[in-house]
């Protein structure tokens, strides 16, 4: 008689019929009863089917993007098909088509008689809804195609000529695809094949004898797929991982006799984690890998390695074998180095899709208030698996344990290197310090590594503490305490007594970086369509050149107030021509960051480079941007009074605007409002001003320090002004300085919004929509803004560069 799956906390004992049967090492036969806790549930949720389906909600988007953007090419597509198949004989065209009805009938019948005959009626019953559901879904999509999509994704879905009896997308398709998703024939490569020579032949059938275009038939098919699996997700798949009676048989037969295995509760994770007793009283922990399970984070994997250097991400696991043999080798290549950790006593396969890797169990309470003995234990034992180039990548606070008699043990090892390079044994390190700094804060915990570590060694753990690396523990609790890594390079520097090195650079590609492409690429469109409509030649010809060694002048006038203006925020003294030098440099990095962002890198690196503390640099600095903020409002608000009583042209402000600020109001009394948004807006803003505090404190009792940050904020925005006032007046604008001071500072608050390098797109349209409404002809507006940015943006670039190689060599950088 068939045992019953066992609830949670009920024991089952193997009745000795099957105890007999299961096989044992060297033909001894396991006889005792075993006693199993486990929940098995009927149904899972399978986290390779989350990446599948945003595979498809990739290819789906990239479909409709061809239908939209290449439409042309699309067409062309399908005329070629239809001139190819033209060549075609009519009798094997009538075959075609007889043999795609034949199969369209024959295939979900054949699917279902499978489904019966294994027992599957419920399977069989969600496949049925959810090929009803595709039917619903891709229904929904054509009306709403012919109701409202442009006439480029419509003409791309149907060929010209086509009637009005003709959709754009095929519902047979949808629901033969989403009704195979919940049926399932990827374990089958029969029904697989006939699937694919069924749907093949459809396809061309349709093609031959429709309108519809091969775009359509293909997006069909996706959506058909994305709504099985998103089904097939919700609902679950029946649950084919093997039980616990199974994995005592297969233990069993590799000489692992249990007499009882528990699951262990475990948070969402590649492997399900068991607790087991053998015949002698040995405690051992068993890891079952299951290969639906493997893909659980691929995701999210697969993110950080196109986002994070391949040396440093792991590689997402794709594949059940790769998985175990990766772990079974760190662990067997950590035991060889005597860390005391669990070893690995045995990996067993568990039927076709699961492998278990049993592993002593060593009992042991969470590391949780360390003495220093045990921090100085801790490292020496992770220095011992550096120096044999092995990494852990699982040194959290909440994995550490410590055994009765006081020894700290290690975590199994599951994602860490065999072969590490110095990067990786680094950026081990560095979680490990992170994970102490929680347990015993930051000065015992960089003076416990500074015992087993080297000075060199230390400040190379500096250069990547950096929170994209880190674990997600870690950057959990970075996120609570936002200074804690400025506070560990300042106790390292402190105790050290070293210059902190510069920051490794770990990412690939950041996601500002893509952002501010595709601005890029946004803005570019808008300036070559405003270009378009002026004829450059004819307005180039009547300019006033004599205006433009006044507008270079106004230019390089910026990089002397801006030098002006933060110099009166710094109490130490600095060098004008350096800092001079500096402000060029930051123009340099805002031509490849997003506005303000690159300028301000540069000023911190200058200060701290000159000696100022890190949170000394950012409140000289954030307080040079606060005081050029407020100059700026303070002057758009008085020359907007100034040119709204004396301008024959106001420049207008639309009611959109007002709409905007609204919002941006109600935005801002929502967030604090919220209790959650009020903390994490707290939690970072104020740490650095209780660091900088003290220091601005400082400065606003030196009248005179204090004149000269202010003095450079307005040169720094009448220079600007200037600049453009005079480009205006090269291309004969007749308009009053007032006005050009609005339209430059509305245009520079909404470049300062761009995502793009310097404002570029949004600057250039702003300010030439400004002086056009100011009453300048449009295509000198255009010449002038071109003129103006050329001075400003685009001639300041090279030299730039220059200042900032030169200042690195003379290590001011």
């Amino acid at each position: 008689m068939k045992p019953q799956r066992p609830q949670l906390g009920q024991a089952w004992a193997m009745p000795e019929a099957e105890t007999a049967a299961a096989p044992a090492d060297a033909g001894r036969t396991a006889t005792a009863a075993v006693e199993i806790v486990d929940v098995t549930p009927a149904r899972v949720r399978r986290p390779w089917d989350l990446v599948r389906l945003a595979a498809l909600v990739l290819a789906g988007l990239l479909l409709v993007g061809l239908g939209l953007i290449a439409s042309d090419t699309t067409r062309g597509v399908n005329d070629d098909l239809v001139r190819l198949l033209a060549d075609v004989p009519p009798l094997l065209l009538r075959m075609l088509r007889t043999l795609a009805a034949f199969g369209a009938l024959a295939v979900p019948l054949a699917f279902m008689t499978r489904e019966i005959v294994r027992g599957q009626t419920r399977r069989l019953i969600e496949a049925l809804v959810t090929g009803m559901i595709a039917i619903a879904v891709v229904d929904v999509l054509n009306r709403l195609i012919v109701a409202f999509a442009s006439g480029s994704l419509h003409a791309a879905l149907i060929r010209s000529g086509a009637d009005a009896s003709v959709k754009p997308l095929d519902t047979y398709l949808a629901a033969l695809l989403a009704f195979v998703a919940v049926v399932g024939v990827a374990q089958d490569p029969r029904w697989r094949a006939l699937l694919v020579a069924v749907t093949g032949l459809y396809v061309a059938s349709v093609f031959t004898a429709t309108r519809v275009s091969l775009l359509s038939l293909m997006l069909s098919l996706v959506i058909g797929a994305t709504v099985g699996i998103v089904v097939r997700y919700l609902a679950g798949t029946l649950n084919e991982r093997p039980d616990a009676r199974q994995i005592v048989a297969a233990l069993a037969g590799r000489g692992i006799v249990l007499r009882r295995l528990e699951r262990i509760a475990s948070g969402p994770g590649d492997h399900r984690n068991y607790l087991g007793t053998d015949s002698g009283g040995r405690q051992l922990r068993v890891h079952v890998l299951d290969r639906d399970l493997i893909a659980t984070g691929a995701v999210y994997n697969t993110y950080r390695l196109v986002r994070i250097r391949t040396e440093i991400a792991p590689s997402p696991a794709l594949s059940l074998e790769r998985v175990a043999e990766h772990r079974s080798l760190l662990a067997m290549a950590a035991a060889a180095t005597g860390v005391a950790m669990p070893r690995l006593l045995a990996g067993v396969r568990c039927g076709p899709d699961a492998i278990a890797l049993v592993y002593d169990r060593v009992t042991g309470s969470p590391l949780v208030e360390p003495t220093d003995r045990q921090l100085d234990e801790l490292w020496a034992s992770v220095l011992k698996l550096h120096r044999s180039r092995i990494t852990h990548r699982g040194l959290r606070a909440g994995n550490l344990l410590v055994e009765p008699g006081g020894a700290v043990l290690l975590p199994i090892p599951q994602d860490g290197t065999a072969f590490a390079t110095d990067l990786r044994i680094n950026l081990d390190r560095a979680e490990l310090l992170i994970s102490t700094v929680g347990l015993v804060g930051v000065q015992r915990a960089v003076r416990s590594a500074r015992g087993v570590l080297t000075d060199d060694e230390l400040a190379a753990t500096v250069a990547v503490l950096q929170p994209i690396v880190l674990s997600r523990q870690a950057r959990e609790a970075l996120r609570a305490d936002p200074g804690l890594v400025e506070a560990v390079r300042e106790e390292i520097q402190g105790q050290t007594h070293q210059q902190p090195p510069e920051p490794v650079r770990v990412e690939r590609v950041r996601p500002r970086t893509i952002i501010s492409v595709v601005a890029v690429i946004v803005a570019g469109y808008l300036i070559v369509g405003q270009l378009g409509s002026v004829d450059l030649v004819t307005v180039l010809a009547g300019a006033r050149w004599q205006w433009l060694p006044l507008v270079l002048v106004a230019s390089a006038a910026t990089y002397l107030a801006a030098a002006l203006a933060l110099i009166g925020y710094v109490g130490e003294r600095l060098s004008f021509a350096r800092t001079v030098l500096v402000q060029l440099a930051a123009s340099f990095a805002g031509f490849v960051t997003p506005p303000a962002v690159g300028g301000l890198a540069v000023n911190i690196r200058y200060l701290r480079k000159v000696g100022l503390p890190t949170a000394g640099a950012a409140a000289s600095v954030g307080m040079a941007q606060l005081v050029n903020a407020l100059s700026h409002v303070v002057l758009l608000i008085a020359f907007a009074a100034a040119t709204g009583v004396s301008a024959r042209h106001s420049v207008p402000i639309p009611g959109w605007a007002f709409g905007v600020l609204g919002a941006l109001g109600v935005l801002i009394s929502v967030a604090l409002a919220v209790p959650a948004a009020r903390r994490w807006l707290l939690a970072r803003l104020l740490p650095p001003l209780h660091e900088a505090l003290p220091r601005l404190l400082s400065l606003l009792t030196s009248p005179v320090k204090l004149a000269e940050g202010v003095l450079g904020a307005l040169l720094l925005n009448g220079s600007y002004i200037a600049a453009l006032w005079f480009s205006v007046h090269a291309f004969d604008g007749g308009i009053a300085l007032a006005q050009v001071a609005v339209v430059y500072l509305a245009g520079a608050a909404i470049g300062s919004a761009a995502p793009t390098p310097g404002g570029l797109g949004a600057v250039e349209v702003a300010l030439a929509t400004g002086l056009a409404a100011a009453g300048m002809a449009s295509a000198a507006a255009i010449s002038a803004v071109l003129l103006f940015r050329l001075a400003t943006f685009w001639l300041p670039v090279p030299a730039g560069w220059l200042a900032m190689q030169w200042l690195q060599r003379q290590d001011t950088l």
